[in-house]
């Protein structure tokens, strides 16, 4: 490696770096019910389509429409877990766009939904850092697909309790 290109070769390492740990850092606060933390990383006008996980009214959403979807029903789970892994970024200066693995487990009362998917994101750089414009799931797996309904249910009766 010429000495000239070390410069870039490190700002593309920690851009890297920077990008997966945005999209990681989304799923562990969701997991770990910090709904608002993980808002804070994406950026203002951004869109998710989870349509291949939750039906067509899922598809091309505002992220805070999704943050609400997702209320109504994950805090109903006792437990949940993403693993993201499996990266290929690309970076074109102030954006940048991943695929990624996902495989996400949630338990509820010893049963599991388990999700096997990609996820596909765009990003764009900005004062805070990286921020996802756009989220994607695609489902290749799943298992327990009738869990979401109970846990959507669980979290109804406890607002209405």
């Amino acid at each position: 490696m010429n000495e000239d290109d070390l410069p870039s070769t490190l700002r593309a390492l920690l851009d890297r770096v920077a990008i997966q740990d945005v999209i990681c850092a989304v799923t562990l606060h969701s997991d770990l019910d910090e709904p608002e933390a993980a808002l804070a990383l994406y950026k203002p006008g951004a869109v998710i389509d989870y349509s291949a996980v939750s039906g067509p009214g899922s598809a091309n959403i505002p992220v805070e429409e999704h943050r609400r979807n997702l209320a109504a029903f994950l805090p109903g789970f006792d437990k949940r877990q993403h693993q993201t892994t499996n990266f290929e970024i690309r970076i074109d200066g102030d954006e940048a766009a991943s695929r990624a693995q996902v495989r996400a487990i949630h338990t509820l009362d010893g049963e599991v939904w388990l999700v096997h998917g990609t996820y596909h994101h765009r990003l764009a750089r900005t004062e805070q850092g990286w921020r996802i414009t756009y989220q994607r799931a695609d489902v290749l797996h799943q298992e327990g697909t009738h869990l979401p309904a109970i846990a959507r249910q669980r979290v109804s009766d406890r607002a209405a309790a």
